[in-house]
């Protein structure tokens, strides 16, 4: 099969991506591709404009969960299968690190990780040690939105660290962690991590007043995709000191302009912490997710 690789490939010899490609039976082929392997990082939405020009194109894989970069009525309309590692469960459930990457937001958020980082230089003085003082996990409740490989990943991490752990996920039961059946469920969480893949029925799921009644200095942490939240409450909930707001996503990230004019990405304050879409990028994962994808469309 001719493949066209647009996803970022640096983090492999090219020797061992050709070997990679021969033993599943691609050969390089930009100009006119029968699969392509699209970047899931670039801010661009694909759709018609971009997929016409190539005309013998029959698969557009994506090394990722998600799937809202790509125009996928146009390209069924035009029998173009599209594949995520959605298609490759025993690929993904190999993946740790966004699960890893959500954990480094958690410990942060509770024990000021960034804050001592840049705070060396006033040391052990009174004031700096009252503004660094932090809280343990152990013995605090995390609430988790979305029990799936994310999700039951941060279950685990959380048990380790002796947390009490429940979550709200209308889909999946289990007998190991503490199930509820609504998000207001959640409300003596002390922290909400948010892990759910973004639906339909996820997208705003945090908004319209969710948290209002949760614990004061809610920490809420977001690795899942910005429009799992209302970035307008957010906003209104950290400026007013009601949470601590802790994401790897924000909305509009096919659109870069529009993002950089989110309340959110502007705002600069002891209780945010923004990272830039980054949680999925290790070597190791990446391997896994291009090996994964490229399994899927040869298929």
């Amino acid at each position: 099969m001719r493949v066209k690789i647009e996803c970022p490939i640096n983090f492999i010899q090219v020797q061992d991506l050709n070997v990679l490609l021969d033993s599943l039976g691609y050969t390089i082929d930009s100009l006119d591709p029968e699969c392509i392997v699209v970047n899931p990082g670039t801010d661009a939405y694909l759709g018609e404009e971009y997929f016409s020009r190539y005309k013998s194109l029959k698969t557009v894989g994506t090394p990722s969960t998600g799937v809202n970069h790509l125009d996928v009525d146009y390209l069924n309309n035009r029998d173009i299968d599209v594949k995520c590692l959605l298609d490759n469960r025993d690929v993904l459930e190999n993946i740790h690190a966004s699960a890893e990457f959500t954990w480094l937001h958690i410990m942060n958020a509770f024990r000021k990780f960034i804050p001592a980082v840049n705070s060396v230089d006033n040391w052990r003085e009174n004031e700096n040690e009252k503004f660094l003082r932090s809280n343990e996990l152990a013995g605090k409740t995390i609430g988790i939105v979305g029990m799936g490989r994310i999700g039951n990943k941060i279950a685990n991490y959380a048990k380790a660290f002796s947390m009490n752990v429940e979550y709200y996920d209308p889909y999946v039961g289990s007998y190991q962690y503490n199930r509820v059946f609504s998000l207001t469920n959640l409300q003596k969480a002390d922290i909400l991590c948010i892990s759910c893949y973004l639906t339909d029925e996820t997208r705003g799921i945090i908004s319209n007043g969710v948290l209002d009644n949760f614990k004061e200095n809610l920490i809420v942490v977001n690795t899942s995709r910005g429009e799992t939240v209302d970035e307008d409450y957010i906003y209104d909930l950290v400026t007013k000191d009601k949470i601590f707001y802790s994401c790897d996503v924000l909305c509009n990230e096919q659109n870069i302009e529009t993002l950089k004019q989110s309340k959110l990405f502007n705002l600069k304050r002891d209780n945010i912490v923004i990272t830039p879409h980054v949680a999925g990028a290790t070597i190791e994962s990446q391997t896994k997710a291009l090996r994964g994808i490229l399994e899927l469309c040869i298929k």
